[in-house]
């Protein structure tokens, strides 16, 4: 990687976007630098700024990022400047606690579950503020009476921006190919860039959506949008994906999306692992539910690969998970942080 990303600030690449948007809206929410920082020093200096910020964009990066990978980078977005602040330097992210965790700063974020479950898992940080855009899409396809689906950031600022980030594709593949990429260092030029514009329209992806759903304050997404951040601290009395293997084993289950012939659920067991509802009379218990909803749930059986779950709907209102395990740390969390090989 070159000097320039690692001692200041660069420009970033701008990529057009729908001529309906004023010229003066998009200077005043998109930011036009980045930085990388790379110190527990450097990210206390910006935590100033990023409290005074009245929204900020937010992702991450990582390796099988969830509650048993690994986060690696943490972009924010200011209306200035993209900070990319490097989660495996010492004392990084825990200088960041007071933003992550402040209620008065929104954070807007694309299916913030996994990050928020990275961020209780790995440095015991709970977000809060948080304005899911995929949460809004879901509320804009609920007004208008059509099945909400899961939506990729890349896909939702085509729609509402006119605008694609043609790099994704690339970089897509390669992420594919070596899964760990994010761990290596120094970080490539091309990831930071793309790190960067998977957050820099973020603020005003957010304007946007609150204007098209009439919530001008985005109070009422962020309400909805708390039950992503209350995924992080589902299952957490199993000690790992493989504890889920048993049948009758109770679980929480957040709904994500579904086909004419099955439900599929969100579990907290690491990002690949999923719940699947689809015998037609074990779909009849679940009619009542909505996305992004909880329900209590027991597994049925597994497939050979233990990466899906097929659940049945627990009766009674009441969930109590089986006893907690706390062999690998609070509440089946990671007691540490290792690096990948």
């Amino acid at each position: 990687v070159s000097r320039r990303f690692l001692s200041h600030s660069w420009q970033l690449p701008q990529v057009p976007l729908s001529h309906t948007l004023e010229d003066a809206l998009i200077q005043q929410l998109v930011p036009q630098q980045a930085r990388l920082v790379e110190s527990q020093q450097q990210a206390e200096e910006v935590i100033p700024d990023l409290l005074a910020a009245r929204v900020l964009g937010l992702d991450c990066e990582g390796v099988s990022l969830g509650r048993w990978g690994r986060l690696c980078l943490c972009q924010v977005a200011t209306q200035q400047q993209v900070f990319l602040f490097d989660a495996l330097r010492t004392g990084v992210i825990e200088a960041l606690r007071p933003v992550l965790s402040s209620a008065a700063v929104t954070k807007v974020m694309h299916d913030s579950r996994e990050d928020s479950s990275a961020f209780l898992s790995q440095f015991d940080i709970e977000l809060a503020g948080v304005y899911d855009s995929q949460v809004a899409h879901t509320m804009m396809l609920e007004r208008q009476a059509v099945r909400p689906f899961q939506i990729s950031l890349n896909e939702l600022l085509k729609q509402v921006l006119k605008l694609e980030n043609e790099k994704e594709v690339s970089l897509g593949h390669r992420m594919k190919k070596d899964p760990n990429v994010w761990f290596y260092r120094p970080l490539r030029e091309d990831l930071l860039t793309y790190a960067a514009q998977d957050v820099m329209y973020l603020p005003l992806l957010h304007q946007r959506l609150c204007d098209q759903l009439g919530d001008r304050t985005g109070s009422r997404v962020m309400s909805r949008s708390q039950e992503y951040v209350n995924y992080a601290h589902m299952n957490l009395h199993l000690s790992s994906p493989k504890a889920a293997e048993r049948r009758g084993l109770r679980l929480q289950a957040m709904l994500a999306t579904q086909t004419e012939v099955a439900l599929y659920f969100k579990l907290n067991l690491g990002a690949h692992r999923q719940g699947v509802v689809s015998r037609e009379e074990a779909l009849k218990n679940f009619k009542d539910m909505h996305y992004g909803e909880i329900a209590g749930c027991w597994v049925s059986a597994w497939n050979t690969g233990g990466n899906i779950l097929f659940l049945e709907r627990l009766e009674g209102s009441s969930f109590t998970p089986d006893p907690p395990d706390f062999t690998s740390g609070k509440m089946g969390r990671r007691r540490g942080r290792r690096p990948f090989s």
